[in-house]
């Protein structure tokens, strides 16, 4: 599961900004409004959605970036939010899992009478070197994703995104239960813990992916 979330990452378009992004009707939270000034990027030169930002690694806009993570190459916006938060949280638990099958081991060991003891217990160095690299890289990394699951959560309670919070840019507040819905693409079910594209939602709109940009504009 943690592989499968890792090649959504990798692979999904978090929302990179496009003409045809400017060409639809302006409905949504992410749009710059009707009558209000739009904004133009002063890098790759596109009227700018509200809450994109242009990433210097990407050089691209992105729509409601978060991020851009060294981890997954990509960055982090509007439509790989969820993968991400699933990335980070089945790596957790895979570390969790990790450590405490390697721990359970070692107090097994340990409280076994030496006349009795396993031959899996007498290991040599370079294996007991190994467990212990396993377990220090398990609990490092186990510790970095429960920080950045945290700081997601913080996210989308808070309505906000990293940039938004390193630009000190306050956002109005939103029901913790919607913001979870516009991240995850519908209301809670078992779809959810899987990596599985949803309808974004926001407002009460749905914004789609692959909008008929063709039907919008004739």
């Amino acid at each position: 599961m943690t592989l499968w979330c890792y090649i959504k990452c990798l692979f999904k378009n978090p929302g990179i900004l496009s003409e045809l992004d400017i060409l639809r009707e302006s409905i949504t939270d992410y749009d710059a409004g009707v009558g209000a000034t739009v904004d133009i990027c002063k890098k790759c030169f596109l009227k700018k959605i509200r809450r994109s930002h242009h990433c210097s690694i990407c050089n691209k806009c992105i729509i409601k970036m978060d991020h851009h993570c060294l981890w997954i190459n990509n960055c982090v916006g509007l439509y790989n939010q969820k993968f991400f938060i699933l990335l980070t949280f089945y790596a957790f638990l895979m570390c969790c899992n990790c450590s405490v099958i390697i721990i359970y081991k070692i107090a097994t060991c340990i409280n076994t009478q030496p006349r009795v003891k396993s031959p899996k217990c007498l290991l040599p160095k370079k294996d007991i070197i190994l467990i212990i690299v396993n377990t220090i890289i398990s609990i490092i990394f186990g510790m970095f994703n429960f920080v950045m699951l945290v700081d997601q959560y913080y996210a989308i309670k808070t309505n906000t995104t990293g940039i938004e919070i390193l630009k000190k840019i306050k956002r109005p507040s939103k029901p913790f239960k919607e913001s979870l819905i516009e991240v995850f693409g519908h209301p809670f079910s078992y779809l959810w813990f899987f990596p599985i594209d949803g309808d974004i939602l926001t407002n009460n709109f749905v914004m789609k992916e692959k909008l008929d940009f063709e039907k919008k504009t004739t």
